[in-house]
Parts: structure tokens; C-alpha cells; sequence
């Protein structure tokens, strides 16, 4: 977290290429040190003759997970304690230190802004929510469809992971009794081989379909197939693009009620997270409703942006 090589070396790329802008996104990997080696950047100026006195760089954070104010980066339902205990307040006062010196943050949700403001971040900085860009047009004329012999998809696209809410999911599908109806779930993760072993014990692997990895166009058809994608995380999200995906293809989505997420879906496509009988509820509710349901925006309308928006945008900060 604290990488000292890393430091050393982003300082020396500075001052050789003095850029106009410094902008970071997630530090775990190179280390939580970044934000003091581009402010040291700035004041050595002063003592080196060879750095242009009028050059000083901007510097812009975009947030997307709580990772400054607890080192796991997550925030799990029912224990939501944790980020304000003993050790995250010891680890959020050094971290308040270290971007002190933030020009300009940028949040895409106004819940992760406000979760970071509350807890005395970014005072001297300039803070802005600006939802996350996706990468292509809308397809307006989509027609939503299932697969070609009637079934009812649904659809998980993420990690397979216990906070993600990937199990939960399952088990309340398989309640659904519903022959004609199929999950399919796209991803890798830690709880990949169990969950499928696990479906073919119960002998429902024929409905419930692991996909493994898939790539951008890939996740695209799928998403113009399926029916229904289901986010049932059981972390707080800040801005699931997944989300914003679905929309770009006429998808209709129904997701926990946390995070960032009740800021892009309107309030009938949501449900308790970690509740089961409000997720299965959910689940019959857009099968039974299905005509009404793909008529409606699940989605707010005033995502997505798209890339070139979204970088005019970064430009006039």
C-alpha cells in the first residue's frame, strides 16, 4: 500500500515530463505514497532551476470504492460499522494526510462522495459527481428478447464472489419453479467451482448456466438475449457500469438498494439488499409483468455519458 519505490519513481516521471495534469484513479497497486510524490513534485520547483517556475500541475482523483476509508475497499450489508471503527478512523486520519493536496475529486455517485465528505476528506478540494462513461451508443430499436425456444433469461455479469450476492441469487432462482425460465451467469471469482458443483448436485445445472469470462462484445449479445440482468450485490456499490451496459441495450435491471445504485435505477426495479423473499418477489414481478416491464426505464435518464461527454467534461474542470 505504501510503496516506496513507487514514489521515488513517479517524482523522477514528473519532473521530467512536467504534464499540465495528474490524474489517478485506484492506488492499491501502486501505492497510497502517489499523491505525496505529485505535491513534493510541485514544491521542488523552487529549488531546481531546471523545472519551469510556472509549472504547476493540476492533480484529479476519480473515487470508486471506499478503499481510503477502510484498506478492504468494501462495505458489506450489516456491517456497515466497520468503516467507522478504531482501526478505519486511525487508517481514514492518515489517508485525509496523504490527499490533502487533491485539486479536483471526482465521484460517479453522490452516495461515495458524501460517504468521503462526511468523514473530512477533500476540505480544500474541488468535489464533483460526475456519473461513469460508457464506451458505445444506445440502442433505442432493440427489441428485448429471450432465446429463440420461449425461456425467460435471467442474467448476473460480475464477480463470482459471497459479496456479490452470486449464491443468493441462485438459491432464490431455483424457488422460482419456473421451467421456462434460465440464469445465466458471466464471470470468474473465488466461488465459481462451488457454486457449480452445487447446481449440479441439485440437478439444475441445465437452467442455470456458468459462462465463465466473456468479453465486451460478448457481454453485449448476451445482454441483447437476456431478459433480465439482476445485481444482487450484498456490498455497496458505487456505480455498477454493468448498470449503465444494460441500458445501452434496452435491458431492463432490478438491484440491491444500496450504494450508489438507487441514484440510477428507479425505486420499483429495486429491492432490500440481502433480502430473499423481496429478490424473488422481484424476479416473478418482471416475469409476470414482462410486457409492462420492458416498456419502462428501469434506468434514470440522465445516465449514461458517453466517452467524448465525458472527457469535454474533465476539460472544463
Amino acid at each position: 500500500m505504501f510503496n516506496i519505490q513507487s514514489y521515488f519513481k513517479i517524482k523522477k516521471i514528473l519532473r521530467k515530463e512536467k504534464p499540465d495534469l495528474v490524474m489517478t484513479h485506484n492506488l492499491t497497486g501502486v501505492g497510497f505514497l502517489t499523491p505525496l510524490a505529485i505535491h513534493r513534485s510541485r514544491r521542488v520547483k523552487e529549488s531546481n532551476p531546471a523545472i519551469p517556475r510556472d509549472w504547476i500541475p493540476r492533480y484529479m482523483h476519480t473515487l470508486h470504492d471506499i478503499q481510503l476509508l477502510h484498506p478492504s475497499g468494501l462495505m458489506l450489508v450489516g456491517k456497515e460499522k466497520k468503516v467507522d471503527g478504531l482501526f478505519a478512523r486511525v487508517y481514514q486520519w492518515y489517508n485525509k494526510k496523504l490527499f490533502a493536496s487533491l485539486d479536483i475529486v471526482i465521484s460517479p455517485s453522490e452516495w461515495l462522495m458524501k460517504m468521503h465528505a462526511d468523514r473530512g476528506f477533500f476540505q480544500k478540494a474541488k468535489c464533483v459527481v460526475m456519473a461513469n462513461s460508457v464506451n458505445t451508443s444506445p440502442s433505442p430499436s432493440l427489441v428485448r428478447r429471450g432465446d429463440d425456444d420461449g425461456k425467460f433469461i435471467f442474467l448476473y455479469v460480475g464477480q463470482i464472489e459471497k459479496h456479490k450476492g452470486v449464491e443468493l441469487l441462485i438459491k432464490e432462482f431455483i424457488k422460482l419453479q419456473r421451467d421456462n425460465s434460465e440464469l445465466w451467469i458471466v464471470g470468474e471469482g473465488g466461488e465459481s467451482e462451488k457454486l457449480e458443483v452445487r447446481s449440479k448436485k441439485l440437478g439444475i445445472n441445465a437452467r442455470i448456466k456458468f459462462l465463465g469470462k466473456k468479453n465486451y462484445d460478448e457481454i453485449r449479445g448476451l445482454m441483447q438475449k437476456a431478459n433480465c440482468l439482476v445485481v444482487p450485490s450484498l456490498c455497496y456499490e458505487n456505480q455498477p457500469t454493468v448498470i449503465i451496459e444494460a441500458r445501452q441495450n434496452n435491458l431492463p435491471v432490478i438491484a440491491s438498494d444500496i450504494g450508489g445504485i438507487p441514484e440510477i435505477l428507479k425505486p420499483e426495479f429495486l429491492f432490500k439488499a440481502g433480502d430473499r423473499e423481496e429478490l424473488i418477489k422481484k424476479m416473478k414481478w418482471v416475469m409476470e409483468n414482462y410486457d409492462r416491464v420492458k416498456k419502462m426505464q428501469s434506468v434514470e435518464t440522465q445516465v449514461p455519458t458517453f466517452a467524448q461527454d465525458y472527457i469535454e467534461k474533465l476539460l472544463k474542470l
